[in-house]
Order: structure tokens, then sequence, then C-alpha cells
């Protein structure tokens, strides 16, 4: 008799089916998981210590900035440092360049410093320079014009001087009061108008230039017992047996890097929007010290509210020897000392226009020879919102009156009066800062009033909206003003900035 076939077990084929059916789809889908791409990287990455959490920039933003690599050996007991510049040039506007230009301030009379270039590079090839605008700039001849959309990769060596001064002495570059000034240190890529290089020979009354903004990357090597105050955040410190110590810092985008070293500095901090505010001072002005850090804490906090937000982690307000006057840098403000221990009532009002002017000239860049209204007026008048905020209305209606109405209505009887939007070299030395700085602020005063409160509030955060990082013009601002208000405001700016009303 014969065997009876096997019967299917159809039970178990059906059993098995889905489990090798939903293990093929895992297997399939991490496959997929595995080939997505990886995330892009971070192109601020090593700067990310420097910004503020969030921070970011558009690809335009990006793709405009130059990129510094800087290190300097500072010699205190010589008076002299030496140093190497690489830079990332994004060649940019609609012309080729046939020539670079970087400006050596060091030189400048009111410097008193002596800077050298010792050898040039573009693109991995040695190029000849010269020495230009009375040895404050030098010129580096290109074997071919940089197109348009190309990136230049330049290296220069260089080495500088600085002079000793006497206490008293208006030291923005060089040693004085145990501090050295090391502002503009290093050969810096001179600002266009246009396509025309800026080569002016500065004013003493103002700033020495403008400049591109730019991400930095600086490592600085000096006496391990000197305390560094820079524009930067440092992110590292290394101290040799030698007795040197290399820190290196980054920070951008950023106007400038500057540097002070002193090793009687002490340091006092507080916290500002999440931001590290450090105040550096000698220790005989230690409680004038405590009071610049306090009033940089509440300055910070109400442009940020009026303005946007303050771009980096850190900002440091320095005791430096300036006598009475103050001078801004990127996250960095330097206070004369004679406001530390003889002029302690007009401290606060300095710390807070150089505080100002983290928005008006760092964020937002202007032409600071030939416009310098842009920048100072609107510094000077956002004291009136930090009064304001922090002091009431009555205290800010009397910095109007007093600060700046007093002060121009003085220099109009005088026959010193004169309208904001020259360049500095053309304003007499004793009513410059009452023109550009007290009259500055009146016009902002008045197109305040002109425009009404919220208008102007929209106004100052679009114009640090769409001009950050860039270099803003006075037609720039005027377009933008009609713009925000809606109508013309031709007969105000003609009145006051260009005087042809």
């Amino acid at each position: 008799m014969p065997q009876p076939r096997p019967m299917p077990v159809p039970t178990m084929r059906w059993l098995l089916a889905p489990t090798l059916a939903l293990t093929l789809a895992g297997l399939l889908l991490a496959g997929c998981t595995l080939l997505k791409p990886a995330p892009a990287p971070d192109p601020l990455a090593v700067y990310r210590p420097a910004l503020r959490p969030g921070f970011t920039l558009t690809p335009a933003q990006l793709d405009a900035l130059l990129r510094y690599s800087i290190t300097v050996q500072v010699d205190v007991a010589a008076s002299a440092y030496t140093g190497t510049l690489e830079l990332t040039l994004p060649i940019t506007g609609t012309a080729p360049l046939n020539g670079l230009y970087f400006r050596l301030y060091p030189n400048l009379k009111q410097f008193g410093g002596s800077m050298t270039v010792g050898g040039a590079r573009v693109d991995g090839k040695t190029v000849n320079f010269a020495y230009d605008a009375e040895g404050t700039a030098v010129h580096l001849a290109l074997p071919a014009p940089l197109k348009p959309g190309s990136i230049a990769q330049v290296w220069l060596s260089f080495a500088s001087k600085w002079p000793q001064r006497e206490p008293g002495y208006y030291t923005i570059f060089g040693q004085s009061e145990e501090i050295v000034s090391l502002t503009n240190f290093y050969p810096i890529l001179a600002g266009r108008r246009g396509n025309q290089w800026a080569l002016d020979i500065a004013s003493p009354l103002g700033d020495v230039g403008f400049h591109d903004a730019a991400l930095y990357q600086v490592q600085v090597t000096a006496p391990a017992d000197q305390v560094l105050a820079a524009t930067g955040v440092a992110v590292t410190r290394t101290v040799a047996a030698d007795g040197w110590a290399a820190t290196r810092y980054v920070q951008g985008p950023a106007r400038e890097f500057t540097l002070l070293l002193s090793p009687r500095f002490q340091t006092e901090e507080a916290v500002a929007y999440g931001a590290r505010v450090v105040s550096y001072f000698l220790p005989e002005d230690a409680a004038a010290g405590h009071s610049a850090l306090y009033n940089a804490v509440a300055s910070l906090e109400v442009y940020s509210d009026q303005f946007g937000l303050y771009p980096y982690r850190e900002m440091a307000v320095v005791q430096a020897p300036l006598t009475f006057h103050g001078m801004e840098f990127p996250g960095l403000d330097l206070i004369g000392s004679q406001d530390y221990n003889q002029h302690l009532d007009a401290l606060e009002m300095l710390v807070v226009h150089e505080v100002a002017h983290q928005w008006w000239y760092n964020q937002v860049g202007s032409d600071q020879t030939a416009n310098p209204w842009l920048d100072e007026g609107l510094a000077e008048f956002s004291m009136y919102f930090y009064q304001q905020g922090r002091h009431g209305q009555a205290a800010a209606d009397l910095l109007r009156r007093q600060r700046w109405e007093a002060a121009v209505a003085a220099n109009a009887q005088r026959g010193l009066d004169a309208t904001i939007g020259k360049p500095v070299a053309e304003y007499p030395r004793d009513a410059y800062e009452t023109i550009v700085y007290g009259k500055g602020a009146l016009f902002f005063a008045t197109l305040r009033d002109e425009m009404g409160e919220q208008a102007f509030q929209k106004l100052l955060r679009t114009y640090v909206e769409r001009y950050r990082w860039r270099i803003a013009t006075p037609t720039d601002f005027r377009v933008l003003a009609e713009e925000v208000a809606g109508r013309d405001l031709g007969a105000l700016f003609r009145k006051w900035v260009e005087g042809s009303e």
C-alpha cells in the first residue's frame, strides 16, 4: 500500500513570511539611514567660542567675510613685536583688482610707531611690495589681476616697535602707565570706496579708517606675567618653561583685532543677557573699575533691547592710557585712565557711548573718516535710550538739553557751527566733537521727533538687520529712513547733514 504524501504545512509558511518581511524592511530602512548624507560642517565651528548661542550668518554674509590668521610675538622688554599674517580674501565687486593695499597704522604720526613688512606672497607666489601713503600703507604688486568671484590667499610678515609715553599722554599705540596698547597692530586690508582704495592720512581728531568685517584667529605669545585684554575670546593658553605664554584667540565677524597688555591689570566680571562682561583696571582704581563694569552691563542690556542682540559671548571694558577719551573696538571698549581717577563724573557716559559702537561701527560699518556722524552721532544719541531705560525720561531729556543743545548753541555763538556731514579733516579741532557728536545726536533726536518713536525704533532695528557686517553709506541710511517713514525726509537731511538747504 503506497505511503500517503505528507500534507503541506501552510501555517508555518505564513508565520515565517511576515517575520522575514519585517526583517528585510528593517534592513532596508537601516540602509537608507546609512545612505543619508551627513550634516554639512558648521562653517563657523572654529569661531563658535566667541559667538552667542544661535548666532547665524546668511550665505551671502559668510561668503563676503575676510579671514585673518595672525601669529604675533610681543617682546615687552624690547618694546617690539614680530608676526605673520595669512588672509583669505574673497574678491567682491565688479572690477578685477590689479594690486592690494594694506594699512600700516602704527606708522601714523599720532601712533608714533614704526612698522615694516618683511615679505609678501599672493596665492603662494612671492610678490613685490612698496610703501605708500607716507608709509602708512603697503602696496602689493600682483602678477595677474584678481578676478571678481575668486578667492585670494595673502601672506605677510611684519615687525614693529612701539613708543614709550609719559603718563597723561594720549597713547592709542605704545606703552604708558604700565599698559601696552597695541591697537591696529598688524597690516590690515585697506577699505575701498567703490573701486578706489581708501588711503587717507587720518586726522588725529577721528578714527584711522574703516574696514570690512572679518573672521579672526590670532595667536599671541607674550611674557607669562602679562594680563592680556583682546577683542577676541581666548580658547587656549599654554605657558612654556622659558616664561612665555601662547594664547590663541578667535573672534568675528569683527572690523579689527586689538590687544592690550599689563602685568598690573585686575579684573572683575558680570553677565549681561548671557554675555560675559569683564572689566580690566589698575588696582588703585578698583572702585572705578567696578562702576565701569556695571555701566557696561546696563548699556549692553539696553542696547540689545533697542537694536538687536549683542553678537558675542564676551565684552571687555578696559582702562587705557587715553587721558579722558575712549576708543571702541569689536567686543572691547577702551576708557581713558583719567576717567577712573580724575573725572569720575564722566566715566558712566564714556562707557555708555563706547558700548553703543558695538552696533554703530562694528555690526553696521561706515566710512568713519569721510562720514563720522554716521557712527559717532548715532552712538552719542544711543545714550538717550540708556538714560531713558536706566535713569528715566527726565534724565534722558536732561541729557539732550545739557549735553547736546547747550553745547551746540554755545558753539554756534562762537561762529563755529557747521553741518554734520563733512569728513573729519574739515572740522576745526575745537569744534569737531561738538558738531559730529553733539549736533549729530541732535540730528537723530530731531529725526525721531519727525518720524515718531515707534517708526524710529523700527528704523534702527532694520538698519542693523539690513546692513549688519556691511559698510553703510549716508545715502543708504536716508533711503531706509524714508522707506520706514513712508515719506520724503530730504529737507531734514539737507539742512542737518548736507547743508544744501
